[in-house]
């Protein structure tokens, strides 16, 4: 995976700076484990947050990216 792809995969830490408001790593993961985000801490100590999973969060999500909910086929079950 090359720099710019992993910039793109993950917020950047000013995005993560954005989004919660403050600066100081630890004022972020508060502020993240408050609201129930799911984020993983890198070797730095530092909040890592998937770009999609951001977007989600914050409704931002296309439709598309959705997965298909699956129905049964009931006129198959029924002999039809």
């Amino acid at each position: 995976m090359t720099a710019a792809s992993v910039s793109h995969f993950f917020l950047l830490p000013d995005e993560v700076a954005t989004l919660t408001g403050y600066k100081a790593t630890q004022r972020q993961i508060d502020w993240l484990r408050s609201r129930g985000w799911r984020f993983e801490l890198n070797a730095n100590h530092r909040p890592v947050i998937a770009r999609r999973y951001a977007e989600k969060m914050l409704g931002c999500g296309s439709d598309d990216e959705q997965p298909r909910m699956l129905r049964p086929n009931f006129t198959a079950l029924r002999g039809a």
